[in-house]
């Protein structure tokens, strides 16, 4: 017994030595989208490898794309696809500068603090184009799209809510692109309204088949009863504010530490995982 509970733990050694640490999938959807988005990628005529970010303030904030850009830990499989992501090209390639810089103050090339539902077709008050538009002129094979948070705490219905972001869904699908959907992460204030939106989200992202980042599980999972102030801070992600960082490594510690780091690492992983299963 002793001699086997030695080779697995020079095993597990030697497998992070060689940048291949044992991973932690993202909660798995209960839908299988893999059939229905090679149908999708199918009808892909834009730029391979671009992944775009749509989203409000917790995406155009800095700290999201910190690990993927900078971040202590990555594997080899990391690292080849943040390649493929084009990650740190700065250019309109590059989904993680599109979506972090400023062309006005708080608005991006594909986010918008304040951003809500209706605005992805009216377009942002900061003047962020509509996501129509965005699609036309970025041709991602990737869209991960976060939005609702700003519906919640400013009492849009919710059947309008899910209209638009079906129509959002509806949208980037006809253009032979991947959506991944983000849930709301938990929003103390309005929680019980903040599961019910999220219901919405993952029944239309289950009707069409499309893939989730399901952020409101993977916190809640995480942290059931202090997850506020340890990764979220009333309708923000969290950073560095409780002693994590968003370029620290991605061990389960962690990523119980800093809400921006567990979501930036959680794409790069979905990302890997829709191109190694639908690509």
């Amino acid at each position: 017994m002793q001699l086997r509970l030695t080779v697995l733990a020079f095993l597990f050694l030697a497998s992070i030595s060689l940048g291949q640490s044992p991973s932690v999938k993202p909660i798995a959807e209960d839908w299988d989208y893999v059939a229905p988005m090679k149908k999708v990628a199918a009808k892909f005529r834009g730029t391979d490898g671009v992944v775009i970010h749509v989203g409000g303030s917790m995406t155009i904030a800095n700290p999201y794309g910190t690990w993927a850009r900078s971040g202590k830990g990555k594997t080899r499989d990391d690292e080849a696809i943040l390649k493929w992501m084009h990650t740190d090209k700065k250019d309109k390639t590059d989904g993680w500068w599109l979506c972090r810089t400023e062309i006005v103050s708080y608005r991006a090339h594909t986010s918008e603090s304040g951003l809500k539902a209706a605005m992805l077709f009216a377009g942002g008050k900061r003047g962020l184009p509509t996501l129509e538009k965005i699609l036309d002129e970025t041709k991602p094979r990737i869209v991960a799209i976060e939005c609702g948070i700003y519906d919640i705490e400013d009492g849009t219905p919710i059947d309008a809510y899910r209209k638009d972001m079906a129509k959002a869904l509806d949208m980037i699908l006809d253009r032979g692109s991947i959506p991944i959907l983000n849930t709301i992460p938990p929003f103390k204030a309005q929680f019980e309204k903040t599961k019910q939106f999220n219901d919405v989200l993952r029944a239309i992202a289950k009707e069409r088949g499309t893939p989730v980042l399901d952020l409101e599980r993977e916190i809640l999972t995480r942290r059931p009863n202090d997850w506020f102030g340890t990764l979220m801070k009333r309708i923000h992600l969290t950073a560095s504010e409780t002693g994590g960082s968003p370029s620290a490594e991605p061990t389960p510690e962690n990523l119980r530490k800093s809400g921006y780091q567990l979501r930036g690492w959680l794409t790069v992983q979905k990302v890997a995982e829709i191109k190694r299963r639908v690509l």
